[in-house]
């Protein structure tokens, strides 16, 4: 069983659409070779496919991990798009997930990713 930590909606509407998507990250119970927690993920796009999923990331030993800054770090790499760093980090990536990043990974980026919560949207709670 998943031990949510948080579970967010991410306003995505360019026009003005709802495209309302959602994302969350749950403890895993697990820490990395450095002590870091393992956490758990999920990104859904607005009609509910999983774009992105894994019990893989590792946010800063700065930031709680329900933290909006650990949310903010994980979808600076969820928003990643070819360009942005080597090939090799897309080779395990779906057509569906590239397609995503093209489409979503820089509003991503702009609107959650920032380091500074001043810049960046708040999070509001999934309902």
């Amino acid at each position: 069983m998943e031990d949510i930590l948080r579970d967010v909606a991410l306003d995505l509407g360019l026009h003005g659409d709802g495209e309302i998507h959602r994302l969350t990250i749950w403890d895993t119970y697990r820490t990395d070779t450095l002590g870091k927690s393992i956490l758990g993920y999920r990104l859904l796009d607005r009609v509910g496919n999983v774009i992105f999923e894994g019990e893989d990331f590792c946010c800063s030993p700065l930031h709680a991990i329900d933290s909006d800054d650990a949310l903010a770090g994980l979808l600076t790499f969820l928003s990643l798009q070819p360009g942005d760093t080597d090939d090799e980090y897309f080779e395990d990536y779906t057509d569906e997930q590239l397609e995503y990043v093209a489409g979503y990974g820089e509003c991503l980026s702009l609107l959650y990713a920032s380091d500074n919560a001043e810049e960046r949207e708040a999070f509001a709670d999934w309902s």
